[in-house]
């Protein structure tokens, strides 16, 4: 298999590469024909993915004029999506959409731009209100100059980083992930810098930019969000009122032609929840002044964040529709007549769920979806759709299904309402045993606090985990690079000679462990009493024997995870640092490090990871240790991309703009000619 770019497969494929059996065209519609034909021609099949409601081709540097000596239907379409749906080639929509955790955030798209084709699941909560509007009337848009809005950035970056401050306190496995979207790149770069403030003050929220995530927090604007998609989005319309108060009807990208499909990929790029920042409310969009589909389509969108699905027009026969059946009715009156409150078609798209039954301790949730084999289980094309494709997906957004057949209603109506009262009464004793041990829990924490009174609110909020520190540089990071498989030499043979000891003086396993401490004295109850020190001070030595050179940071979370906590807050890295004081401490350009004393150096042998738990990011390799790679391996020095080809051999798969200078930085100190006496950060070294 082949991964690639189609302008790319000219450049690193030969003419006569086997031909591939199958060509897969992602995101078509922003492919243009001539960019396609090549990697067309190299496969025996080709399959076409996309959707023609998105963004076409970018096009900055392209003609605006058509050539007039050419006859209309010869004229290329805009992207080979449109050219193969010319051409008759078979088409197959895939319309069941799975990203939204909740309904409302396709519902808009999927009636405005997708004509309700879109099977759709619903939410199980009452209220679906996953895309808010976030007013900001006191906005001022630099119209003329800057072009941003810096009142409405602000406020953007101050919910993102006040959110990214709450996620902080949840385990890392549990964080959502966060998208900034905006209408044009002045004021992406602005948030940006906003956001770039806020990190430099706290460094605790690198976490969420960090290389090794997946899905790092991302900050872009209308034309280069397509294809990305994030738990949470924050959307800034920018637009507004000028200095001199005067409104004007113009939305950048969204005035021009398919401006409406711009609009669509901004508002279904979030998971779970969509805030819109805006000064302009429905009210304020004349759309007798302008034309443009796209702005017709922002004022039908503000008045639906503002005002929920009643903006729709298929809300008349939403989730407020009646029954579908005779059936439906006879299983929704039997519900009541034991207690149960129901309500019929649950939904907003063409799939409902029969009767929702609601939850009798939150008023604003379902306890139970109950579907019964009537109109929607008979539309499905497939049994797998009917049967388990759906089932799986409503369990997936928080549903609890229980189905109902028409033939046990028929033979024993009495029997099947019993046994569907006794599983609802089941499903409800279980959501109020998990309620009061979470109450039970919080209780607890009550009872027994973090034992750091003193902490500061920011200290507070500080989460446990591998936090990679700040990066000087306040330029934006450009998105991450995806590295190609290596062309050069075969990878074990060269990571063999790279993880060879490089200073023969040093003692240094070749592998990187993480400190052991199942053998010593932990008391969290002591931890700040005097006569702990001499248990704190042997984990401290043992972290610092098995691991060092690290980084501090590491070091106190180290001993704070050793003792249960899950924040490393001021107090705790005052007592630890009571104990650093007969170590060397280096500063580097991603932090400080612990070095034994008189143990630092130019070159250390380079410690590859045994598994996934001890492996580290960039930031957190010492200086030392990836120069020892470069001088090992120093046919680096000739590669086109030298910081790419050293990742490589440090099984980085993403590089991104912090890691990449961190790169460049150990390459220059290991390149020939460096007085190989000075230790990377002697300047800075103080024991």
């Amino acid at each position: 298999m082949h991964v690639d770019v189609p302008l790319s497969i000219a450049q690193f494929l030969p003419p006569n590469q086997t031909l591939f059996d199958v060509v897969i065209f992602d995101e078509a519609s922003q492919i243009s024909t001539w960019d396609a034909v090549g990697a067309i021609a190299r496969g025996r099949q080709t399959i076409i993915v996309g959707d023609p409601k998105q963004l076409p081709p970018t096009n900055f540097f392209g003609s605006n004029h058509d050539d007039e000596d050419v006859a209309e239907y010869e004229k290329d379409m805009e992207s080979i999506l449109d050219e193969a749906k010319a051409a008759g080639i078979p088409v197959r929509d895939l319309r069941w959409h799975y990203r939204s955790r909740s309904e409302s955030l396709i519902a808009f798209s999927n009636h405005h731009y997708y004509q309700g084709r879109l099977v759709t699941f619903p939410s199980p909560q009452v209220d679906d209100r996953a895309v808010k509007l976030r007013k900001i009337p006191h906005g001022v848009y630099d119209r003329g100059k800057s072009r941003t809005n810096r009142i409405e950035a602000q406020a953007v970056a101050d919910e993102a980083v006040s959110r990214m401050r709450q996620w902080l306190t949840l385990p890392e496995e549990e964080r959502p992930t966060l998208g900034v979207i905006t209408f044009n790149a002045q004021q992406q770069s602005l948030i940006l810098d906003l956001i770039d403030l806020a990190r430099r003050n706290e460094p605790e929220l690198e976490w969420f930019f960090s290389d090794d995530r997946i899905e790092a927090t991302i900050v872009k604007n209308l034309e280069n969000v397509q294809g990305d998609e994030r738990d949470v989005i924050l959307f800034s319309i920018t637009f507004w009122k000028d200095a001199a108060g005067k409104v004007f009807m113009d939305f950048g990208a969204l005035n021009r032609d398919g401006g409406e499909r711009r609009l669509n990929v901004a508002v279904t790029r979030a998971r779970q929840e969509l805030i819109v920042f805006s000064g302009f409310t429905a009210d304020h969009i004349d759309v007798a002044r302008v034309k443009a589909a796209g702005v017709h389509d922002l004022k039908a969108f503000l008045d639906y964040a503002e005002r929920g699905a009643v903006a729709l027009p298929a809300q008349n026969a939403g989730s407020v529709g009646d029954y579908d059946s005779p059936f439906e009715e006879a299983v929704a009156a039997k519900l009541e007549q034991h207690g149960w409150r129901v309500a019929p078609q649950i939904g907003v798209s063409g799939f409902r769920i029969d009767i929702g039954v609601h939850h009798p301790d939150f008023a604003g949730a379902y306890l139970a979806g109950v579907e019964c084999d009537g109109a929607t289980y008979h539309s499905a094309a497939t049994a797998r759709d009917r049967d388990k494709v759906r089932e799986q997906v409503l369990a997936g957004l928080g549903w609890n299904i229980i189905r109902v057949w028409s033939t046990d209603w028929w033979y024993d109506a009495e029997g099947c309402t019993e046994r569907l009262h006794q599983a609802l009464e089941k499903l409800l004793a279980e959501s109020r045993a998990v309620q009061a041990a979470e109450a039970t829990r919080i209780q607890a924490e009550a009872i027994h606090p973090d034992p750091e009174p003193e902490r500061t609110q920011r200290e507070d909020e500080l989460s446990d985990g591998h936090l990679p520190p700040p990066f000087m540089d306040t330029l934006p990071a450009p998105a991450d690079i995806v590295l190609p498989p290596p062309v050069s030499a075969p990878e074990p043979e060269r990571f063999a000679r790279a993880v060879m000891p490089a200073t023969p003086d040093i003692e240094t396993d070749r592998f990187y462990r993480i400190t052991d401490f199942s053998d010593m004295i932990i008391d969290p109850d002591r931890f700040y009493d005097p006569d702990y020190s001499d248990h704190l001070r042997a984990m401290v030595n043992a972290v610092i024997a098995t691991e060092s050179p690290l980084r501090t940071d590491i070091l106190y979370q180290r001993i704070a995870r050793a003792h249960g906590w899950s924040r490393t807050g001021g107090r705790i890295r005052d007592q630890i640092d009571r104990h650093l004081r007969d170590f060397t401490r280096a500063h580097e350009s991603s932090g400080e490090f612990i070095w034994q004393r008189g143990a630092d150096t130019s070159f250390v042998a380079y410690r590859r990871p045994q598994g996934d738990e001890t492996r580290r990011a960039v930031s957190e390799i010492p200086l030392a240790e990836i120069a020892s790679v470069v001088r090992d391996n120093p046919e680096i020095f000739n590669e086109a991309d030298p910081a790419r080809d050293l990742a490589r051999l440090l099984g980085v798969e993403r590089l991104a703009a912090p890691a990449r200078a961190r790169l460049e930085e150990a390459i220059a100190h290991a390149r020939p000619g460096k007085n190989a006496e000075t230790t990377p950060s002697e300047a800075d070294a103080k024991p």
